[in-house]
């Protein structure tokens, strides 16, 4: 009798003893959940092309290749139309890295996606043109500068290369369009080449740089030239100066500015930037300009347009003086 209590007991334990580690496992080590964060999701991914409306009928837009988190930037290239209406392909592998917050801003709307591993780079071709050798030898452009001009402006270019003589011309190429011809041309030297070209009727695009000396040798730069929408332009500031330490209300006067813009101020490496930049109609930035630690002197004062990455500068400086 007493050895069967003693079983009855032992099986009550191993019961009692069981319930208590089933209630132990249920509960978590610490007594607290951990709720998982997450970063905020950009609006657009690798491959996206990218528009200010869905009805756009540009041959040229940006296609996101990459958005980094850590920096939170897009970057993005510039992709074409094929010959049947497709997108696309590029002209060169040139890419840029923008802030995620204003390139979703200047580019609201999503226009179509494609595999960016499958998008071909693509030189445009000029035809051969057959040239009479008189004497010397052919001009060699390796380069221009600026590189681009808004549509409807009249830039002056120096460009650079080799075998350059006088009596030369310069032209602006690109298929299907009518051909843009230098003016003023000044042959310094056999290195440079000086001259303008009027782009008030010009379409927007890439172009190719032909130079041909009077002897009917020539060279082409395939891609040199780029024309783009207008260029920003500054007219003026108010205020034009402040003063060391001053938190000041911006009003900027011009023309050309897109929706989100860049300001910057400028002294020798330095650069103060102003922010909250509103555009309103095209021709006025509202902002705010931080001149805490700032230097005395003046500042060169500069537009960036977002879209597009054309930059204007005043013709003027900002001043800035002492406090004291």
């Amino acid at each position: 009798m007493i050895k069967k209590s003693g079983y009855c007991l032992l099986f009550s334990l191993i019961l009692i003893f069981g319930v208590f580690i089933a209630g132990c496992s249920d509960e978590s080590p610490s007594g607290t959940t951990t709720v998982p964060t997450t970063a905020a999701l950009a609006k657009y991914s690798a491959g996206d092309i990218i528009g200010k409306t869905a009805s756009t009928t540009e041959t040229m837009l940006y296609v996101i290749t990459r958005y980094d988190i850590s920096t939170d930037q897009y970057t993005r290239q510039a992709i074409y139309k094929n010959p049947n209406g497709t997108w696309g392909h590029f002209l060169n592998n040139r890419t840029e890295k923008i802030e995620r917050i204003l390139v979703e801003k200047a580019y609201p709307v999503k226009i179509s996606h494609v595999n960016i591993a499958a998008v071909p780079i693509i030189t445009p071709t000029v035809p051969p043109t057959v040239t009479t050798v008189l004497s010397g030898n052919s001009p060699v452009i390796s380069g221009i500068l600026p590189a681009v001009g808004g549509s409807g402006a009249t830039v002056s270019v120096t460009i650079t290369g080799d075998n350059f003589r006088s009596g030369a011309t310069v032209r602006l190429l690109k298929a299907g369009t009518a051909v843009i011809h230098g003016t003023g041309v000044s042959v310094s030297d056999s290195n440079d080449i000086d001259c303008a070209f009027i782009l008030s009727k010009a379409e927007k695009g890439t172009y190719n740089l032909i130079v041909t000396n009077a002897d009917g040798q020539s060279d082409t730069l395939v891609g040199a030239f780029t024309i783009t929408d207008p260029l920003p332009t500054i007219s003026g500031l108010s205020p034009g100066q402040g003063t060391i330490n001053e938190v000041l209300s911006l009003r900027i006067n011009g023309q050309n500015f897109n929706e989100g813009v860049k300001v910057s101020f400028m002294k020798g490496s330095t650069e103060i930037v102003c922010t909250s930049p509103v555009s309103t109609d095209g021709t006025k930035i509202l902002c705010n300009l931080d001149l805490t630690g700032a230097d005395t002197g003046d500042w060169e004062v500069t537009v960036l347009n977002i879209d597009g990455q054309l930059k204007g500068t005043w013709n003027q400086k900002f001043h800035v003086t002492n406090s004291t």
